[in-house]
């Protein structure tokens, strides 16, 4: 009689290596829970850093954009070098792109006259790397103090022959894109001009003036629109406001200068800047 073969339950058939299987298994999964771990704890420290009062307030502007500090030392080459007359620290970065503005006072009769008393210029950065007082070649009867903050006994103290300002300063922005606010008169002051294609004027730029209904915008104005802060309470500060029209040119640089090339290509007369700071500039502020 033939032998039966005796039947064996599939479940407790032991496969060859589903021991070493399960433990590779247990590994894997241990390894994933730890890279999980990981991430979750990482994510907790980033959701945390914004929180520090280390960092600068970040102020909503839009819907698409929103401010970062300006003075970002991530690209900086150089740190403060020396303190100058009017106790700034003072960078030796000359970027690319530098903002000017000029404090004038007044001459003639009336005083309606614009002499050339103050220059500040900041890089990219926002550090000054520029910043003097000049003594006006003519006779000044309005010191406009209420506004430029500046008196006889100032200039006459700390003032900087205007020649020596005014080759100084054009050696310094030569070949440079220079920014600011209605610029034309910070030139005019200084007695010489900047080619058109290196000039980003914040008051000319059509966003802004759509501000004010195409009208020429303050830069009061303007920070107080779009920057949701406060400047020119008092006497200007021709720091701050070089600072203050670099901070909305980096805002909008990405559209302004895509714009530009556009039109350069229409014209070929606007030369468009490319990313020669190495710095992310698109809604950047300080």
């Amino acid at each position: 009689m033939a032998r039966r073969k005796k039947r064996v339950n599939s479940d407790h058939v032991k496969l060859p290596g589903a021991t070493n299987w399960k433990k590779l298994s247990a590994k894997l999964d241990a390894e994933k829970n730890c890279i999980i771990k990981k991430k979750v704890k990482k994510l907790q420290h980033v959701e945390t850093s914004f929180d520090s009062p280390k960092l600068s307030k970040v102020t909503s502007i839009s819907d698409r954009s929103q401010i970062k500090p300006l003075d970002n030392k991530r690209k900086r080459k150089t740190k403060p070098l020396i303190i100058d007359q009017l106790g700034n620290e003072l960078s030796n970065n000359i970027t690319h792109r530098l903002a000017l503005d000029c404090e004038m006072v007044g001459s003639g009769k009336d005083g309606s006259e614009n002499q050339l008393a103050r220059v500040s210029i900041v890089n990219v950065y926002g550090d000054i790397v520029y910043d003097k007082i000049v003594l006006p070649r003519e006779v000044v009867t309005d010191y406009r103090s209420a506004i430029t903050g500046l008196d006889k006994e100032i200039i006459s103290s700390k003032g900087v022959p205007f020649k020596t300002v005014q080759g100084e300063v054009a050696e310094m922005i030569r070949d440079k894109v220079v920014i600011g606010h209605d610029i034309k008169h910070d030139f005019d002051a200084l007695e010489f001009s900047h080619p058109k294609p290196m000039i980003r004027d914040t008051a000319k730029y059509k966003p802004f003036k759509a501000l004010s209904k195409g009208n020429t915008p303050s830069l009061k104005k303007l920070c107080r629109e779009i920057l949701k802060k406060s400047i020119q309470e008092g006497a200007h500060d021709s720091v701050e406001d070089a600072r203050c029209a670099l901070q909305l040119y980096r805002m909008h640089r990405t559209t302004w200068e895509r714009s530009l090339k556009r039109f350069k290509k229409k014209s070929k007369n606007i030369q468009a800047v490319d990313d020669e700071d190495e710095v992310s500039d698109e809604s950047e502020s300080f």
